[in-house]
């Protein structure tokens, strides 16, 4: 039977930039329980532990062209666990993530998500920092090209003092591309000495681009170290001149700043190789306007 009723339109706040019952359509899916339309529309939640004093970790990619993949997951670091989540969305159907996270004392959570866009792409993290000294990073890059839609959600609630996290979201849109970002942050009056920030940075391409950001704090502490900031634009032009003038082609001399732009929100620590493809994949979409075929398979490694 038809879903349509119990998708979130642009109506609901949480999805005011991405209409996901336009984006569904006539389409049937089984809806199961859950706190959040992703989780009910994923075939079940994949709930998992990191030890005390564990690392660990785990490269999801998103690559189905054909059909909604739905994901939902669920994470409890104990105390001074480490995890690393890295998500590559390359799929241009329903590619749709959510993922929970809940922090003891002193553990680490460090995300990177690259959004190629798609129909309908959102990838969305709730992150509890329940322990003391418990630390996030929770970066992205999209690139949104044409008819691709991408939206990076997130929630960080800070419930213990002295955590830190910090969040940098860089993206570019093309022209009919539309590239999303909504995070907010929550600080609750027993998480003293909190040290958040939270950046978001887009560059408009192209005429017809689309960028929309929404970054919140909320704090209820009153010994807290939080900052966030939104910029959006297009590219930075005396840099574009010094590096003609130079004798690098327009063209390139684009695709180099916008590349500079955009890796820079990759975490440090992570992988050689792991590196490499996300910069080969920034490469490649620079040169193409779409996504590498390569990053295709799905699955998590």
């Amino acid at each position: 039977m038809s879903i349509a009723a119990e998708l979130p339109t642009r109506r609901i706040e949480a999805w005011k930039y991405s209409d996901l019952r336009q984006a569904v359509g006539l389409d049937t899916h089984v809806l199961r329980d859950g706190r959040d339309i992703i989780e009910r529309l994923a075939p079940g939640t994949q709930r998992s532990t990191v030890p005390a004093g564990e690392s660990r970790l785990i490269v999801e990619r998103m690559g189905d062209d054909q059909h909604m993949d739905a994901r939902s997951y669920e994470y409890a670091l104990e105390a001074g666990a480490s995890l690393v989540r890295v998500v590559i969305q390359s799929g241009s159907n329903l590619p749709l993530s959510m993922m929970r996270v809940r922090l003891a004392a002193g553990a680490k959570f460090t995300q990177f998500v690259l959004a190629f866009g798609a129909k309908l792409a959102r990838i969305e993290t709730h992150v509890s920092v329940e322990g003391e000294g418990a630390e996030v990073t929770l970066n992205g890059a999209y690139l949104a090209g044409a008819g691709r839609h991408a939206d990076l959600t997130s929630v960080i609630e800070h419930k213990a003092p002295g955590g830190v996290t910090r969040q940098l979201i860089k993206g570019v849109a093309r022209k009919g591309g539309r590239g999303v970002f909504q995070g907010k942050i929550v600080v609750e009056k027993g998480a003293q000495k909190t040290d958040a920030r939270q950046y978001h940075r887009g560059l408009l391409l192209e005429a017809g681009a689309e960028i929309f950001a929404k970054p919140e704090l909320m704090i209820h502490a009153d010994d807290v170290q939080c900052a966030h900031g939104n910029t959006a634009g297009g590219l930075d032009e005396s840099a574009l001149f010094y590096m003609r003038s130079r004798g690098v082609p327009e063209a390139e001399a684009r695709a180099m700043l916008i590349e500079a732009f955009l890796v820079e929100a990759i975490p440090e620590g992570l992988p050689v190789e792991l590196h490499a493809e996300l910069v080969g994949a920034v490469q490649a979409w620079l040169l193409t306007g779409e996504p590498p075929a390569a990053l295709a398979p799905e699955g998590t490694i």
